[in-house]
């Protein structure tokens, strides 16, 4: 049975690094942002905009990952990821040189375009270059830096701040991005899929930026019933591009991507069920943690951060089930998260920290399990000539996800008297809105789970298959 070091074996070693290092990059910046935003706007200013700086990379990331298709099909997969750490770079480098608030927005989209580009392109070279046992393995190690930076992400972004030096947290990046770009360029196949000549889909992908940041702005309006007008409007948006998508010869994502009556289609439902549900279940975990139980900023922080634990724990120790195994965690994972939910729920402003932290990172176990396995099935059930497709635009239907769950969990907590004053009795009754919000969607989640095992016929244990042609990296005259 294939195991981890078979990823640095026969040829994959230089491209599993430079798959991971792209990853890490985009992850750890997420996460060192975040920490030094504070300090940002005390001194630069524009204190109003501190939530777009984060909203513009997501709608950046949506973009990107939306274009990654077309811009693999026009250029191949080595120039394509070459120009997305080239945008990678230059967000980064313009963040850390920005003279004021309106440059970094711009700057941010910039990285955003770039990070979303990397995530979609890594998520197809993996459908692509690697056979099928070895597959899960590297969505593990892929997993694996999301942990990483969670954890090391916010100690590094709070040693700049501290320091006063936040521009430093953009600026850390530029070598290791100048070192993943250079790796890209030396070790990735210069084609895999055929060159197109159909124009660029501007459209569709403006409809999927658009209704991002529709999302993004639902936040900042006065008013719920505006807010969920504007959402309303996002989801219309989001669901048109779709039937644009849907009619088009030159497709973002794969045939009956929006039906629940196909199996990739119900895969998808279940990546946004997924994302809405952790999302929503930690956007708001720092507050409660600081309100609730009088925690410092930092150590309530890493309480959100627990969740990524759980995810690659379940990411590395699950990767090597297969077959019915496999079937078991697309449905275990879902049921494992809607329990911790309610658990969560249950015990408001009862349950000690430690348990609280116990509950996110088993939710955080469920979402690992769920997450390796649903993306390599969904792989598995792309149809022919569809492969690349659906495995690069499973990152835009997650961020899509993210994007609705943080925007729904907002409301709902504005809704709750979040908007009006903070206090424990305010924080607790708005989180626990949030979270029965919640419950919900991860039963809808399981439902989802059920019908897609039940649509998509039990398939061979990966380990047995042969490899596939021109899946061998060290064989290939291209690399």
């Amino acid at each position: 049975m294939a195991g981890f070091v078979d990823l640095l074996r026969g040829g994959r070693g230089p491209v599993t690094v430079t798959l991971s290092l792209g990853i890490a990059l985009h992850a750890m910046d997420v996460f060192l942002v975040a920490s030094v935003m504070p300090t940002v706007v005390a001194d630069i200013g524009g204190l109003r905009f501190y939530a777009w700086v984060s909203m513009l990379y997501m709608v950046g990331s949506i973009v990107g990952a939306a274009s990654s298709g077309p811009l693999r099909a026009a250029h191949g997969p080595r120039r394509a990821y070459v120009i997305a750490g080239g945008l990678f770079l230059l967000g980064s480098l313009g963040c850390a040189l920005t003279p004021g608030m309106g440059w970094l927005l711009v700057t941010r989209g910039v990285q955003g375009l770039g990070g979303g580009l990397i995530v979609a392109q890594s998520m197809a070279l993996v459908s692509e270059l690697y056979t099928a046992q070895l597959r899960k393995l590297m969505l593990a190690s892929i997993s694996s830096m999301w942990a990483a930076a969670a954890l090391l992400g916010p100690a590094l972004g709070g040693m700049f701040a501290e320091a006063g030096w936040w521009r430093g947290a953009f600026g850390v990046n530029v070598p290791i991005i100048a070192l993943f770009t250079i790796l890209a360029a030396r070790h990735l196949p210069r084609t895999l899929a055929p060159r197109s000549g159909q124009p660029f889909p501007i459209g569709r992908v403006m409809l999927l930026g658009g209704g991002v940041l529709c999302v993004a702005g639902a936040g900042q309006a006065a008013g719920e019933a505006l807010r969920l007008a504007i959402l309303a409007l996002a989801l219309m948006m989001v669901a048109h591009a779709f039937a644009l998508d849907r009619r088009s010869s030159e497709r973002l994502f794969p045939r009956r991507a929006a039906s629940l009556r196909s199996a990739v289609g119900l895969a998808y439902g279940l990546f946004v069920a997924s994302s809405i549900v952790h999302t929503s279940i930690t956007v708001f975990v720092p507050l409660l943690m600081q309100q609730a139980y009088d925690l410092r900023p930092l150590h309530a922080g890493y309480f959100a951060s627990l969740l990524a634990v759980g995810w690659t724990t379940a990411s590395l120790t699950t990767a090597r089930w297969h077959g019915a195994a496999e079937r078991r965690a697309i449905v275990g994972g879902p049921l494992l998260m809607f329990a911790m939910t309610g658990v969560l729920l249950a015990g408001m402003g009862h349950l000690p920290a430690m348990a609280v932290g116990v509950c996110l990172t088993m939710l955080g176990f469920g979402v690992g399990m769920l997450s390796i396995h649903l993306i390599a099935f969904t792989m598995h059930q792309a149809s022919a000539g569809e492969e690349s497709i659906t495995a690069g635009s499973i990152p835009t239907v997650r961020t899509l996800g993210i994007a609705f769950g943080s925007a729904l969990a907002g409301v709902i907590a504005n809704l709750a008297g979040l908007s009006t004053q903070v206090d424990t009795a305010v924080v607790q009754r708005a989180v626990s809105a949030v979270y029965a919000a919640s419950l919900l969607v991860a039963a809808v989640q399981v439902l989802l789970a059920w019908r897609l095992l039940r649509t998509a016929p039990l398939r061979r244990d990966p380990a047995w298959l042969p490899e596939a042609p021109g899946r061998s990296i060290s064989g290939r005259s291209d690399v």
